[in-house]
């Protein structure tokens, strides 16, 4: 059993940082997790946490069934692969590989079985006798995930281990690793600022800003349903639309104002005022689920006619940028019905795919016409 479990871990630096609040995470056996947020956001701090690099302030840590916050790293059945490779420069591949075995005072005949197995499964078994200027970037990270598996550790960590990549190697390596944890079959904790990496690498990922785990779901849940504002307009690409207003009752209906709009809200979104007293909301829409119709379906929230001010042509889709008053609103459209520069779009959102948060707690808001 490998699962790792933190429960209520917390970490400060000295002048009153405060990197890590109170973590609770449960990773079980066999599981890929993705931590993913922006620079400095605690992810990695965490990540250190559970390899014993980092000692925590407050909480624990368990690996298995074993408490491990006094444990030493070389202790903790961990093997963890970071940004930069750390080859030894002078030596082969092999030796790299073989390296942490012998310090370990393995047998010969198992140093050697353990490479050559790790060397099959990431195909780097012609490299063994190269030194580490010998290779691209892809395959050095292979030798540094051949480094690590060779130790047959229960639980894998990973640290924004693609970062140095190019953008074709990354989506190259990133499929090697999800298949890698199939066959391996062990606990993976993987750790990017990418949103892509994690919405396609992760069984679940967790959302982390400003040291606190924000949503932890699987990938399509948190896109579909953000959990708050930061959430929301953090995971996707491009970034879901968000629009500040206020809500109150005009003539027996809810009516949303903001600076760029004015919009009468369907009895669909009456708890809104229930839900958040003060009125004060933020409107979200996907750039996918925003529409120019010329005449917005029934079951559809206008926002208003925009001005476009930009079109992206991306072959098979066009993202065109448009300005709703003072608001900015992106959306997609494909290569047929693509508008230009000085066009005036009509746009608006089905109201199954309108998200609402709470302005003051970021919160996300539920409606009845909420995607289920």
């Amino acid at each position: 059993m490998a699962e790792v479990v933190l429960k209520g871990v917390t970490k400060s630096f000295p002048g009153g940082v405060l990197a890590v609040d109170n973590v609770n995470l449960h990773v079980p056996d066999k599981e890929l997790l993705v931590l993913v947020g922006p620079s400095g956001c605690g992810k990695t701090t965490v990540l250190r946490i559970v390899a014993g690099l980092e000692r925590h302030n407050e909480g624990d840590v368990y690996v298995g069934e074993r408490l491990v916050n006094e444990v030493a790293p070389k202790d903790r059945d961990i093997a963890m692969v970071f940004q930069n490779y750390a080859l030894y420069p002078h030596m082969t591949v092999y030796d790299n590989m073989a390296f942490g075995l012998k310090l370990r005072k393995f047998a010969k005949s198992e140093i050697e079985a353990r490479v050559r197995e790790a060397a099959d499964i990431l195909e780097i078994g012609a490299l063994l006798s190269r030194k580490p200027k010998e290779l691209s970037g892809g395959q050095r990270q292979r030798v540094a995930l051949g480094r690590a598996i060779v130790r047959h550790p229960t639980v894998f960590l990973f640290d924004e281990p693609l970062s140095n990549l190019d953008a074709r190697l990354r989506v190259q390596m990133r499929a090697e690793i999800v298949k890698l944890h199939a066959r391996l079959g062990v606990t993976m904790i993987y750790v990017t600022h990418d949103q892509t990496e994690a919405m396609t690498m992760g069984q679940r990922i967790a959302v982390m800003n400003k040291g606190i785990v924000r949503q932890l779901d699987r990938p399509l849940e948190v896109y579909r349903r953000p959990a708050d504002r930061f959430v929301a307009g953090f995971i996707g690409t491009p970034s879901m639309n968000l629009v500040e207003g206020t809500v109150s009752a005009s003539n027996g209906r809810l009516v949303f104002r903001s600076e760029s709009v004015s919009i009468e809200m369907p009895p669909a979104f009456d708890s809104v005022r229930r839900l958040c007293p003060h009125g004060e909301i933020t409107i979200g829409a996907r750039p996918e689920d925003v529409t120019s119709a010329s005449a917005p379906a029934a079951t559809s929230l206008p926002l208003g006619e925009g001005s476009v001010e930009l079109v992206e042509m991306l072959g098979n889709e066009a993202i065109v940028h448009a300005a709703l008053g003072k608001a900015a609103i992106v959306y997609k459209t494909t290569g047929d019905d693509v508008p230009v520069r000085g066009d005036k779009v009509k746009l608006s959102v089905p109201l199954s795919r309108v998200h609402l948060f709470d302005s003051k707690s970021e919160a996300r808001l539920e409606h009845s016409s909420d995607r289920s």
